[in-house]
């Protein structure tokens, strides 16, 4: 079995198998040290107690992690489906999660292409205006120059544009680092 990427369809969902899995991994490793000490010591006032309480600090991250890949919704089949049909040879992005200090923008889908970055994003209350500022921001904190952001949540409309950046026949110098800086920010 191969490990879906991050940036590729279905990595939400696989993330949050791991996730699940690695956390509950943790608590209950956590869990048999305790009881470990407690049975071969009977008290709780042992070496391995503080061990299994300082385990319960990793398995707490892991279950942030778990909560933000648990509330995320990726991209679905429909959606992946329409898309894929007017993406062709285009660099793609799927299930990405971006957060800023004000807020958490799911953008399903963005592609790279001259200059042009663009997305979708399905969920009504998703400030696009806000999306588009803070990926303007990254961009500018890393250097990456020139380069036109567009998140739509109309999903006719962003097929339209797919499919006119198709047609482009233009040289993407920056590719690589606009979509390594979307995955680098992205849960």
């Amino acid at each position: 079995m191969h490990r879906i990427k991050k940036g590729q369809y279905g990595y939400i969902k696989s993330q949050r198998k791991i996730e699940i899995i690695k956390t509950l991994s943790l608590f209950l490793l956590s869990l048999a040290i305790y009881l470990g000490g407690y049975i071969t010591t009977g008290t709780n006032k042992n070496l391995l107690t503080i061990v299994a309480i300082l385990g319960c600090l990793p398995a707490s991250k892991c279950a942030v992690n778990m909560i933000m890949f648990l509330r995320a919704r990726g991209c679905s089949e429909e959606l992946y489906q329409k898309v894929s049909a007017h993406t062709g040879t285009l660099p793609c992005l799927y299930d990405n999660v971006l957060t800023s200090y004000e807020s958490t923008f799911e953008i399903p889908h963005m592609v790279f292409c001259g200059n042009n970055l663009i997305g979708i994003a399905v969920n009504p209350k998703c400030k696009t205006a806000a999306c588009e500022k803070h990926l303007q921001a990254m961009c500018a904190q890393n250097s990456i120059r020139d380069v036109n952001i567009k998140i739509f949540q109309d999903i006719p409309k962003y097929l339209n544009r797919l499919d006119q950046l198709q047609e482009l026949s233009v040289e993407n110098t920056q590719t690589e680092a606009v979509l390594s800086l979307v995955k680098a920010i992205s849960i």
